[in-house]
This record gives C-alpha cells, structure tokens and sequence, in this order.
C-alpha cells in the first residue's frame, strides 16, 4: 500500500486493496483511513461476510468478496485512482496494452465498466473479469486490477498506469502502432500455452 501510495497510484483515503486469507475471508484496507500512513494492524479481516470487531472495511469489501467468490484464482483485487489510467476512466478512449510485450503479458487485455456497476452487489462487474482480462476501467471511477496474489495485483496496476503513460505520451509523436496480431499470438503461445 505504501508502495502505491508513493507511486500516485493511490491517493489519501480512496482506492482499496485486498488479500485472499483462505476460501472464506480476506483481508482489506479501512474505511476512512489515509493509505499512504496503514500499517497492518489497520487492515480489517472479513470472514464469511462479517468484518472483525470494531472496525470499518473499505465501501469495496462487497465487490471484493464477489470477485473472491466468483474467481477461485483471483487473490488480490484493487481499487485504485492512479493519474493515467484514471484519465482513460474518464474520457472513454480505449486502454489498449498491446504497446509492447510486458504490457500485454502482465495486463492482457483491459476491459471497462459502466459507472455504477461497482456500487451494486459485485456480481455483475466480477463477470467482466477473466484471465485474459484481469484489469477493468471503471467509467469515471478509476481502475480494477486483480492478480493471483499482491504482488502480481500490484504489477498489473504499476504496468497498467505505466502503459496508460506511455499512449498518452506517445501522442505527442504520432500514433499508438500496436504489437501486431501475430506477435500477440507468439506471446500468448510462449506465456499462456494459447
């Protein structure tokens, strides 16, 4: 968390990150509490849906825990406002991670989400998540990210805001030339065995 905080990629009290424990709870951030100063003992331990005692989980603990349920892979979800990614939440222009080969191997592809969506019951939005589309643009809200485990939740979101960088950079210069279609299928041959 401090990590992210320090990287922009999450900002004061907004943004939430949480662990998988085991197949019936999960570790999140607080409610209300700056990111960038958490330590563990912040972190609220959700079991079988109930929060531990005397304290406050992120508003996100539903959606996390339907992601959890949905995708017995996924061990980390994060919620989370970094600068340019977030510009693709609120502008609509597609973030297309075929720029180059770390980009689509970490991230694949992004899907995107209507606004709203992440305040229902998580159902729906959980759907939108797959292997091969492990981050999400929520509109007007930022981005998920989900990974096997922190550290790779982590990695998807530093290279998600890193390719949101570059396309948006790389404007400035010309247009953004996507790693053609063949190479896409020699990475997802040498990476996902596909």
């Amino acid at each position: 968390m401090r990590r992210a905080y320090r990287q922009r990629l999450f900002i004061s009290t907004q943004g939430s990150y949480s662990a998988r424990v085991d197949d019936s709870a999960f570790l999140i951030t607080p409610y209300q509490v700056d990111r960038g100063t958490l330590d563990v003992e912040d972190l609220v331990l959700i079991r079988d849906g109930r929060a531990e005692a005397h304290k406050a989980p992120s508003r996100a603990a539903g959606l996390h825990a339907a992601i959890y349920r949905e995708h017995p892979g996924v061990g980390a979800v994060v919620n989370a406002y970094p600068v340019n990614a977030t510009a693709f939440s609120v502008t609509g222009a597609a973030l297309d991670c075929r720029t180059i080969p770390e980009s689509y191997v970490v991230v694949r592809y992004v899907g995107r989400a209507p606004f709203g969506l992440q305040f229902g019951d998580g159902r729906e939005l959980a759907q939108l998540i797959s292997p091969a589309r492990p981050a999400i643009i929520l509109e007007n809200d930022g981005v998920l990210v989900t990974g096997a485990d922190v550290l790779e939740a982590f990695d998807r979101l530093e290279v998600l805001e890193s390719t949101a960088e570059a396309i948006i950079n790389c404007g400035a210069i010309g247009s953004l030339m996507p790693l053609s279609g063949e190479v896409t299928r020699d990475l997802d041959a040498a990476f996902f065995g596909c």
